[in-house]
């Protein structure tokens, strides 16, 4: 087998990240945007002779699954945003749940797997877009990056999201072309603009402008478009000079006060660096069953590791547990303790790294007769090790039960694996928060063996 060979293969199988795979020559081809039971034709991109693996992608489709659709979106296989819009969504549904499953059993935890709570709605469900500013034909344009590159696929719309995301693309590329601005290149470290961040939460929409320059011409006529058409705003500008990957700067500047959100009964503000789940549906539904797993009540502790801004919690406190929140993101806890302080309610909300905090949180309440729930909600890079260790060896000082809440199936069960010290209790409960990608959200209930 050779790059750019083309050949013909059987699609047998479905892979983590929802590319099909296939068998030639003694390789195992993976392919983007193929369905087991398909004949696809195939241009070779890469292979690696000592792994005896192949990538190759999709050229014309010679037979299709009875599952496959017409994608929902003109740009689906370039920007790299979506995995699963080429098949129908129950056929997405199971092989999201069969592929966890899978990972799951590598790591030798065979436990009852529950059906996958579909989101609803299935397209227009993203409450936040971060596209990236880039510069095409001598003009300023948003778009994604295209897998595994810095290449930006320009967009003027996105069937993920609601509508507004066409109207504040169309009125941000018009305002940065009319101000003559430029677009950061990472090759180059050159240029002003990085990414437009847009999040709507509870009818407040939040707009943050990410430069390398807090001095952004122009920057208030933006601010004055964007609050004619959205109303209550929140805008700002972060400024990142790093030449890395991440988004957000160490500096936020607000322009006019922040407003507060109501969602489920509360009142709070919302730092734009502040973590809130994309898909507002799905975060209900996780959240019922989360309630129903903690049981909250005054004989209860909740410990919140990777608390956010502390809405987890809230339920707990309304019914009488003690809760403790850690967040190493300084804005998220701000925005936790106004929340809890204007809404009545009671915390105590903690800046610390969760591994750094953890043993002397547990070791106040290792005599404690109450009942001590441990929430976990990690980012996809998962649990830190050393988080773990102390976890593992916490257990040994008192019983207590784990709760996880994971966005990546692939650390969820390295985890869960070095989480020797305790065991799943069935079933573990799959949720689609991110639909027509890969990701899955995964709540699974542990307790001490």
């Amino acid at each position: 087998m050779q790059p750019y060979q083309l050949i013909e293969l059987e699609i047998e199988d479905i892979g983590f990240e929802g590319e099909g795979i296939a068998h030639y020559e003694g390789y195992t081809v993976f392919v983007p945007f193929a369905a087991p039971a398909e004949r696809v034709r195939v241009r070779v991109e890469s292979v690696n002779r000592r792994k005896n693996i192949a990538f190759a992608r999709p050229e014309k489709i010679i037979s299709a699954s009875p599952d496959r659709v017409r994608p929902a979106c003109p740009y689906y296989g370039v920007c790299g945003g979506c995995d699963y819009m080429h098949l129908n969504y129950p056929a997405e549904l199971s092989y999201k749940r069969m592929t966890l499953e899978r990972t799951l059993k590598k790591a030798g935890i065979t436990a009852e797997i529950a059906e996958v709570v579909p989101s609803d709605p299935e397209f227009g469900y993203r409450n936040k877009a971060q596209p990236v500013f880039a510069e095409k034909d001598g003009k300023i344009v948003l778009g994604f990056y295209k897998e595994r590159t810095r290449q930006v696929k320009p967009i003027a719309d996105c069937p993920l999201h609601p509508e507004w995301l066409k109207k504040i693309i169309a009125l941000t590329t018009a305002w940065a072309n009319e101000f003559k601005l430029t677009a950061y290149n990472h090759e180059t470290r050159k240029g002003l603009l990085r990414h437009l961040v847009a999040r709507s939460v509870a009818g407040v929409m939040q707009l943050t402008v990410v430069s390398t320059n807090e001095d952004i011409p122009g920057i208030r006529e933006l601010r004055k478009r964007m609050s004619e058409e959205f109303d209550p705003l929140d805008f700002g500008v972060s400024v990142n000079t790093s030449c890395g990957s991440k988004i957000f700067g160490d500096r936020y500047i607000p322009y006019g006060a922040p407003h507060h959100a109501t969602a489920d009964g509360v009142s709070f503000p919302l730092h734009p660096y502040s973590f809130f789940q994309v898909n507002d549906n799905v975060r209900k539904k996780v959240y019922s069953e989360l309630i129903k797993l903690i049981n909250p009540g005054k004989d209860c502790i909740f410990i919140d590791l990777y608390a956010g801004i502390g809405l987890t919690g809230v339920a707990c406190q309304r019914a009488g547990s003690e809760v403790v929140n850690i967040e190493i993101v300084g804005e998220a806890t701000r925005d936790s303790q106004k929340l809890y302080a204007e809404n009545g309610l009671r915390a105590e909300c903690i800046t610390a790294d969760a591994a750094e905090a953890l043993p002397a949180i547990i070791s106040r309440f290792i005599s404690d007769p109450r009942r001590l729930i441990v929430y976990l909600d990690p980012p996809r890079k998962g649990v830190s090790e050393e988080v773990i260790n102390k976890l593992n060896s916490l257990a040994a000082a008192r019983e207590f039960r784990l709760i996880y809440l994971s966005c990546n199936p692939s650390t969820l069960s390295r985890d869960l694996k070095m989480l020797t010290a305790f065991k799943v209790v069935e079933p573990i409960r799959p949720f689609d928060m991110f639909a027509k990608t890969a990701n899955l959200e995964t709540l699974v209930s542990l307790c001490r063996k």
